[in-house]
């Protein structure tokens, strides 16, 4: 199979949202060319290593200097990644090895936590989840009431549209366990 059938393949697998068969095509589409510009970025677009998927952007700007998209999403990149380590410094707190992210009952619940779905769409990682959870239980021992999103917005870990999207999706799936 040649590398633009594979990188076909591969974009219809992100549409259906079937990331990993959609990375395994790329890999191989940039194994067998590794100038196809489009397979480097669509493979950006599906790792969830922050450092790989640089590297892919970095690839695509060798192959060609002016596509616009992969400057745009490589200096998102490392807004991320500067976002990230500042946010692994905040969460070095000995504390979260005490905080559950699964609580008794959640596989029983028809529609799941908030930080599942964050967790599930890699809007954040178990570490920042953790460290919002233990935030959040201070905040309740203190008697205050502190929402989770507004948590780790607060904690620069979510964008308030990922925050905004894992809401709606979350909503979504509690008005069509309603609708049944």
């Amino acid at each position: 199979m040649n590398a633009e059938t594979l990188y076909e393949r591969a974009t219809t697998a992100i549409r259906t949202r079937q990331l990993d068969e959609a990375r395994r095509l790329l890999f191989e589409a940039v194994r067998i060319d590794p100038r196809h510009e489009r397979a480097w970025l669509a493979l950006a677009s599906v790792l969830s290593d922050m450092e790989q998927a640089i590297d892919c952007l970095k690839r695509v700007l060798a192959i060609n200097p002016d596509n616009r998209t992969a400057r745009e999403w490589l200096n998102l990149a490392m807004q991320e990644r500067a976002r990230q380590e500042a946010v692994a410094e905040h969460n070095a707190d000995p504390a979260l090895d005490g905080v559950r992210i699964d609580e008794p009952g959640d596989e029983d619940r028809p529609v799941p936590r908030l930080g599942k779905y964050l967790l599930d769409y890699k809007f954040i990682t178990s570490e920042q989840l953790k460290a919002a959870l233990l935030a959040q239980r201070r905040e309740a021992e203190a008697g205050h009431v502190r929402r989770l999103g507004d948590i780790l917005l607060e904690q620069n870990a979510l964008s308030r549209d990922r925050l905004d999207f894992a809401l709606r999706e979350q909503n979504r799936n509690f008005y069509s366990l309603i609708d049944e």
